[in-house]
């Protein structure tokens, strides 16, 4: 603690601190966990100093700007560095959201928003239990600790204040924001199954059956069978994300490796 305060206090330290600062502004804006709504803005400012304190021993130093216009370059290549490790990390979580929103509609807790848009309601028991659960998940395989790792890691290939390539980094977030829907379905599919073959087996009694009243029936077989399945699949899924958030560092690791151009050589 005692290097970390005077390497802050240092001169020419300044530089590095601010770009070490954007980086992990860019990181919680969008990572799981550090993005939360109910940290306060001021909490979250002061973890961002205290973080970038802790790591600006062990960064390299960045060059002081010799013109001021050339500041803010810099500054929103850090940010973005901050984005795509958030992102590498958040998008199952955020598959998770989706797949709540797949599994609402399928199961009709949405339908009221279906039927008349302007209603502000969807699935939002559904999703909440969902967001819990990848953040539960996330948090108890380290997650939060592993963002601050990859950021650490990132210092080495991409030191402060060292432009990105924009053209491989903007495609290596694309590939990953792109995993977000094969990762909804993935967990969304034993609902979607469920509820379809369900569905399709009302339509047929209903055809052999005219005199049930199948709209009235569906709803509540549908729900059930799709509740029932999701707590069948719920350990399944468990597994699943906390698989797939044990791969985000690798996930970050190419992101960085593009964002650096060094991937490929």
């Amino acid at each position: 603690m005692e290097s970390a305060i005077s390497t802050l206090f240092a001169p020419g330290s300044w530089p590095t601190f601010v770009l070490l600062s954007t980086r992990l502004a860019g990181l919680m804006v969008i990572a799981p966990f550090w993005s939360l709504a109910s940290i306060p803005r001021t909490v979250r400012g002061a973890l961002i100093v205290v973080l970038a304190g802790l790591l600006l021993p062990t960064s390299p130093k960045a060059a002081f700007p010799q013109q001021v216009l050339s500041i803010p370059i810099p500054l929103l290549s850090e940010f973005v560095i901050g984005l795509g490790i958030g992102l590498a990390a958040s998008v199952v979580v955020n598959a998770l959201a989706l797949a709540s929103e797949v599994v609402a509609l399928q199961t009709g807790l949405s339908l009221g928003q279906v039927i008349s848009p302007t209603i502000d309601t969807g699935g939002p028991a559904m999703s909440q239990l969902y967001g819990l659960l990848g953040m539960a998940v996330f948090v108890s395989v380290g997650g939060p600790a592993a963002c601050l790792a990859s950021v650490a890691r990132s210092l080495e290939q991409i030191p402060p204040g060292t432009m990105i390539a924009f053209d491989g980094g903007g495609m290596a977030l694309l590939k990953v924001t792109g995993q977000l829907f094969g990762d909804a379905i993935r967990i969304a599919a034993p609902v979607m199954v469920a509820v379809t073959v369900t569905n399709v087996a009302i339509s047929i009694i209903s055809r052999a059956v005219p005199q049930l009243n199948a709209m009235a029936m569906s709803f509540a077989v549908t729900l059930g069978v799709g509740l029932m399945m999701f707590g069948v699949s719920l350990p399944l899924v468990v597994r699943a994300v906390g698989r797939w958030v044990g791969d985000a560092p690798a996930k970050s690791a190419a992101v960085i490796d593009e964002m650096a151009g060094t991937r490929g050589r």
